[in-house]
């Protein structure tokens, strides 16, 4: 029988109060993005059961609240029948970073055959586009989904050759570093839209210009 959450955790706490954490080496690893000791923190009991995630069941979901009507081409660069990508409104430090959704409201494990089909063929796509068009090496690809129920994928790429940057600390050093030019971060995110067009398929979504008024 698959171990409980609560038999995970006193093995598991039970083996730290006897020998400590693990030794690590990641303090060793160019990509660590600090200095000096870091302390673990101590290890808690497993919830009683799991928060609700934001949007559960599509209620209140502000993915599917953000990507309709006027709101669409303000964060969206890219959309076919199936999925979708936005930007993050903050912007980044990254040159390339982008969530990767599905248009209608589902989690991973929710995908219908098409959508799970098209999703592998756009993340092999996506990387084609912004190494095509962009200075990056290779695009990363990370899904948390513990926040929101709306399925996002985190698409990120470094600049070629930060060899700093590389690896599991990424999403890190993104948010670390100082966030870049927002007209340029635009700028370069719609021309891997085109490219992904080309590519893929779909619609680019162009941001329309602000009316004075």
């Amino acid at each position: 029988m698959p171990e409980t959450p609560s038999q995970w955790y006193e093995r598991t706490a039970t083996a730290l109060a006897a020998g400590g954490h693990r030794e690590s080496d990641l303090q060793q690893w160019s990509s660590w993005p600090w200095t000096g000791e870091l302390t673990p923190k101590p290890l808690e009991r497993p919830a009683e059961q799991e928060p609700e995630r934001g949007g559960a069941d599509g209620s209140g979901c502000s993915i599917c609240a953000e990507s309709i009507g006027n709101a669409a081409a303000e964060y969206l660069i890219w959309r076919d029948d199936l999925w979708m990508i936005g930007l993050p409104r903050e912007g980044s430090a990254l040159p390339f970073a982008c969530y990767l959704m599905p248009r209608r409201h589902a989690d991973l494990a929710e995908l219908t055959t098409q959508e799970a089909a098209r999703q592998g063929e756009l993340l092999t796509l996506i990387e084609r586009a912004a190494t095509a068009v962009l200075a990056v090496p290779r695009v990363q690809v990370a899904r948390w989904g513990d926040g929101s129920e709306h399925l996002h994928w985190w698409l990120f790429a470094r600049p070629t050759g930060q060899l700093q940057l590389r690896g599991t600390f990424l999403s890190h050093w993104s948010d670390l570093l100082p966030l870049g030019p927002a007209e340029e971060f635009r700028a370069d995110h719609d021309l891997v839209a085109a490219a992904l067009v080309a590519r893929a398929g779909g619609e680019q979504l162009i941001r329309r210009p602000a009316v004075d008024r």
